[in-house]
């Protein structure tokens, strides 16, 4: 689990997303394991970035996807992990890490 973690980050990375952290909530929640949340300076921004994470892993795994039409906040779930792209505005609005701190 920890490998497909950090997977991610460094796909989100090496794409330039920024503002990524990550959070271990599986004594918190059944949702998930781990969360893991970044930024993309744009709508298409946003949305490459999970079409990298689902291009390297979905051969491995069945990922489920919400939000790519509009590219402000896109979900991906699959596993025990849930990654969150935001556009930095959406992210500054929804402050969603602030139910994992």
């Amino acid at each position: 689990m920890e490998f497909i973690k950090d997977r991610i980050k460094s796909i989100i990375d090496q794409n330039k997303g920024h503002n990524i952290i990550t959070f271990d909530v599986g004594d918190r929640t059944i949702i998930a394991k781990h969360i893991v949340i970044a930024s993309g300076d744009s709508n298409r921004h946003v949305k490459a970035l999970a079409e990298h994470i689902v291009k390297d892993l979905k051969r491995y795994y069945k990922i489920e996807i919400e939000g790519m039409h509009d590219g402000n906040w896109v979900v991906l779930s699959f596993q025990d992990i849930m990654v969150h792209i935001f556009k930095p505005e959406v992210r500054e609005y929804y402050k969603i890490e602030a139910l994992w701190q």
